[in-house]
């Protein structure tokens, strides 16, 4: 087998994997809930309130996009805002379906209207992970600061209470499977594609790319631009998180810090390898959730919808991935016309 054929067939099995995992996840969450009745419950919310969160989260789009133009800049070449901000919306887009794609598929829209080649895009991307882990894991340990004591009470409290209960048991039973599955799984195919040739290639593609994105923060003539994105890039997850609170009345009483508390969890999320964060999202949400005394992560048998825990990241991803088709189809189409408009000239 070539090179080619081993990435094909290695891609194909990580997809395969993760959209199973994605899947296991949401089976265990929503295996006794009564579909109308969480569409009914659903229905309830106060849509003002996702309306507006779905708007940071557009906002958020936008930021990405404009921070972009700065790194290329540096790089020496030139991009429109509308191309560029359509290009980071159709990643989302992508990263919907096929996990980490998103970033290829960005690179190469953009490529195919402003003629930037592919691989000095990809740097740019290769430092935009660096900042943007950096802020997650910062966020991370002032959250783990804030709400210490809490998080080890929930545990403390958990381990004291009954555990034989049937929907407990079944719910450990099925995630511990499942994440045992997509771990074995995981470390077959990755120790033989560790073995391969192309294995040390993208060792080698990841430090240039590494090296290029460096180069083009040093090089950037708009410093305070770049940072004011990225800050807002954070302030929008945060918002857009943050203002679901008001959307079902279980919700409201959380505090700004429980909404850091949430963002962290589910940027955590959305880093686990699902489509789209399908799945993960959820359950991290609903585990922080809970850890703030909001529902519960005992699943009910009885189809009950009503589980705030549950019900409130349902909202929000349901919400982003709104965002995500409609700034996605919006980018495609705005590609499109520049791409006619640079033939027709």
């Amino acid at each position: 087998m070539n090179n080619k054929n081993k990435k094909i067939t290695f891609t194909l099995i990580k997809y395969i994997a993760s959209l199973f995992f994605a899947v296991g996840i949401i089976y265990i969450l929503f295996r006794n809930q009564d579909p109308v009745a969480l569409v009914e419950k659903i229905s309830e919310v106060e849509y003002k309130w996702i309306i507006l969160s779905m708007f940071f989260g557009a906002l958020a789009y936008v930021n990405r996009g404009l921070r972009w133009i700065v790194l290329i800049d540096a790089l020496g070449y030139k991009s429109t805002k509308i191309n560029s901000v359509s290009a980071v919306s159709i990643g989302y887009f992508t990263n919907m379906f096929i996990p980490r794609a998103g970033e290829i598929s960005r690179c190469t829209a953009l490529n195919r209207v402003e003629k930037i080649p592919v691989d000095k895009l990809f740097g740019t991307i290769l430092i935009e992970r660096v900042i943007d882990l950096a802020f997650l894991i910062s966020l991370f340990l002032f959250t783990l600061i804030l709400k210490f004591e809490l998080i080890i009470q929930f545990f403390s409290e958990l381990g004291s209470q009954n555990s034989d209960t049937n929907s407990e048991s079944s719910f450990k039973y099925y995630l511990i499977s499942s994440l045992l599955l997509f771990l074995v799984l995981t470390y077959f195919f990755l120790k033989k594609w560790i073995t391969s040739t192309l294995f040390y290639e993208k060792i080698i593609e990841f430090i240039q790319g590494l090296k290029e994105g460096f180069k083009s923060i040093k090089k950037m003539k708009q410093k305070t631009v770049f940072w004011f994105h990225t800050f807002s890039i954070w302030i929008m997850y945060f918002l857009m998180t943050y203002i679901c609170f008001q959307s079902i009345p279980e919700t409201t009483h959380l505090t700004i810090s429980d909404g850091l508390f949430l963002l962290v969890l589910g940027g955590i999320g959305m880093v686990i390898p699902t489509p789209g964060g399908v799945g993960s999202y959820h359950a991290i949400v609903m585990i922080g959730l809970s850890v703030l005394g909001v529902g519960t992560i005992v699943l009910s048998d009885n189809g009950d919808p009503s589980n705030p825990a549950l019900l409130f990241p349902t909202i929000v991803h349901i919400s982003q991935t709104l965002v995500a088709i409609i700034m996605g189809s919006i980018g495609l189409l705005m590609l499109l016309i520049s791409k006619k408009k640079i033939n027709n000239e």
